[in-house]
């Protein structure tokens, strides 16, 4: 509408542009000059869609099921991606059984729920048990590098060596 209204007083000149735009903002229409504003705050739905939610208010949602809100995991899932950034590089000065469990534990879950997104996105759909299948897998894959952490050298160590190669 405002393309519109520019391209018809582009025709007829830059005076006319001028000229549109102080006939419009000077007319004073009754039925806006009419209406009462209030100062005091809003709690609309709209504010309230957009507040931190700290746990499940309404007695529905506190007899369901309580799973963590999808902003929440994405924000965690985020700062476990950026804590990878100091991580990796860590792992290659400082290697010992703490910074083992930290480098497996972080990029086992970085990996574990980025596979279990792209099963939800497409595997779920003609599979609905994919995730029982997926979490056998991954409960079985941890406790094996757990173990190799444990009783073997460890992965950081592991990863050194193979590099020596």
């Amino acid at each position: 509408m405002a393309s519109a209204a520019l391209l018809r007083c582009c025709s007829r000149g830059s005076q006319a542009i001028f000229r549109s735009n102080l006939t419009s903002r000077l007319v004073i229409r009754p039925d806006v000059s009419s209406k009462t504003f209030s100062v005091t705050p809003v709690s609309s739905g709209a504010l309230d869609y957009f507040r931190a939610r700290r746990g499940p208010f309404t007695p529905e949602e506190k007899q369901g099921k309580h799973v963590m809100f999808s902003s929440t995991h994405w924000k965690i899932e985020r700062v476990l991606a950026v804590s990878m950034l100091g991580i990796m590089p860590a792992a290659l000065f400082v290697q010992g059984p703490i910074m083992d469990f930290v480098l497996t534990t972080s990029v086992f879950m970085h990996s574990f729920w980025a596979f279990d997104h792209v099963l939800s996105d497409y595997l779920q759909k003609f599979i609905p048990f994919i995730h029982y299948i997926w979490w056998a897998i991954s409960i079985v894959a941890f406790a094996g590098l757990m173990n190799f952490n444990y009783n073997d050298v460890g992965v950081c160590k592991a990863i050194s060596m193979l590099w020596k190669l």
